[in-house]
């Protein structure tokens, strides 16, 4: 990333209080375990965080932290708003004075007016506006506007952050972070937290960890680089493997004892029907696998030990 980009990236985050995450909801579970990792790391800046993404599944409840977080606006909700009933008809201004430790809030009515009366005071409180956005997977500013509009709280014109591994001509956003050599939206967001050095602990690393598996398909040599292997390996050294929810994963995974396939033990007429250069291989348990070194002998000449 251009030092030039990072510098502004850094400088926004600083000036920042309220940051909100947005991810495309085409991105699926990887853009769902990007978001929420972005968001995990922001919010241990102390900043005040909130986030939309894919509605999630039970599933997702068991492979990712925080997924209770998504859509959550009520931790937000810190500004108190007081409301007066028939203020054109009563309310002449509002003043408001310091006594002490005390916020004194003073409604004058109009002199022909009776005054307001409490039941005509209501309170509530309301969403803090973002000062800073990141969008997560977009490709267009027409399609995250359509995203925005449903949050009727959020201004689409505030300081936007692109995230994307698509191949995007279009800039839409104030920074546009684009790499479409990255395989996923994981893997570009486990660089960029990289980069900027943004917080990182076991559950972060974990979201990351199980969004870029899930995205090459248990790191399939198809769909992986290098480049997702070292970033694999940089989640694991920050305790991808020590979360908790990596455990419960693993259990869920592993096969039970009944579900193993049986170790091969020929019969008597196997081994007799069986080419004698096979059957050492064949008879090999799961315990020989661990005993090195490991001969193997076949019926072709380049497998035949020299």
């Amino acid at each position: 990333m251009d030092n030039t980009i990072k510098q502004q990236i850094q400088d926004r985050l600083a000036q920042a209080q309220n940051v909100h995450i947005i991810a495309v909801e085409k991105s699926g579970f990887d853009g769902l375990a990007s978001a929420l990792s972005l968001y995990l790391s922001i919010k241990k800046l102390g900043k005040n965080v909130s986030i939309n993404a894919k509605a999630p599944t039970v599933g997702d409840a068991r492979m990712l932290y925080a997924v209770d977080k998504i859509g959550n606006k009520q931790e937000d909700k810190k500004n108190l708003v007081i409301t007066v009933d028939n203020a054109v008809k009563n309310v002449d201004k509002v003043t408001y004075y310091l006594e002490g430790t005390q916020l004194r809030i003073v409604v004058h009515a109009f002199p022909q007016s009776d005054g307001i009366s409490t039941e005509e005071i209501t309170f509530d409180r309301a969403q803090v506006k973002p000062d800073l956005l990141f969008a997560i997977g977009y490709e267009s500013s027409e399609q995250l506007k359509t995203d925005l509009v449903r949050e009727q709280e959020i201004d689409s014109n505030l300081y936007t952050i692109s995230i994307s591994n698509t191949d995007s001509t279009k800039k839409f956003a104030q920074i546009n972070i684009h790499d479409p050599q990255t395989t996923c939206l994981s893997e570009l967001m486990a660089i960029f937290i990289q980069e900027m050095a943004l917080p990182l602990n076991e559950d972060i690393a974990f979201n990351l960890y199980s969004g870029l598996a899930t995205s090459t398909q248990m790191f399939s040599p198809r769909l992986v680089s290098q480049a997702t292997f070292q970033i694999a390996s940089w989640l694991i050294k920050f305790g991808a493997g020590n979360a908790r929810l990596a455990q419960g994963l693993f259990e869920a995974q592993s096969p039970t004892p009944s579900s193993r396939p049986n170790t091969f033990e020929p019969t008597t007429a196997q081994i007799n029907e069986t080419p004698i250069e096979n059957v050492e291989m064949e008879k090999t348990t799961e315990k020989d696998w661990l005993k090195p070194p490991k001969i193997y002998r076949g019926s072709k000449s380049f497998d035949i030990e020299s």
